[in-house]
């Protein structure tokens, strides 16, 4: 397990009711982003900035219910990907009893940081979705990562300095997305065509 902490968080420039977490490797370059929606944003930034409600939130709540019954959240473990989305697991202790409570990830970063709790990832699944942080500030992403918009304008600037092998590239994995999707859509036709 790797030990990840928050570092940003951004508004989508199409949509400022989308936002994104931005996590770091604790003590490395590797980082993931996470989609977050208003809310989740809200409490989580709520949590970085110091700032209080004059009610608890949702988040405050299971942390006001879980310290009320003496139970401890030891750390968050994000641990696999659910159809393009992170899933985590919120880690408990009571006693000598330990559970594991599936969570979405957005959820257990908002209630890790109200608890002071670790956040931590499965390193192979780090390796697999970071983005790293290379030379002056750029930032690479696994192709397979990236959204179809990411995708498009990392071809308009790889055939502005023509580095054409990785237009092709870039331009095969949007293909081979759409020829999914096509794909998905027939066979759910020859579905319907059996009822």
């Amino acid at each position: 397990m790797v030990e990840l902490v928050v570092t940003d968080i951004m508004s989508k420039a199409a949509d400022h009711r989308a936002h994104v977490l931005l996590l770091s490797e604790k003590e490395g370059l590797r980082k993931i982003i996470v989609a977050l929606g208003f809310l989740e944003a809200q409490a989580i930034a709520f949590t970085l900035r110091g700032i209080k409600t004059d009610r608890p939130l949702t988040h405050d709540l299971f942390g006001g219910v879980s310290e009320a019954f003496g139970i401890e959240l030891q750390h968050v473990l994000i641990d696999r990907i659910c159809d393009g989305t992170f899933c985590s697991r919120l880690c408990y202790r009571q006693g000598d009893i330990e559970q594991s409570i599936d969570s979405r990830t957005s959820d257990a970063i908002a209630i890790a940081l109200r608890a002071g709790a670790p956040i931590y990832i499965d390193d192979s699944l780090l390796s697999q979705m970071c983005i790293r942080d290379e030379q002056n500030g750029a930032f690479s992403i696994p192709i397979t990562a990236a959204d179809e918009a990411t995708l498009r304008v990392a071809i308009a600037n790889a055939v502005k300095v023509e580095n054409y092998e990785l237009a092709h590239k870039l331009k095969e994995e949007i293909d081979s997305r759409h020829a999914q999707r096509h794909d998905n859509f027939d066979n759910t036709d020859n579905d319907k065509q059996l009822l």
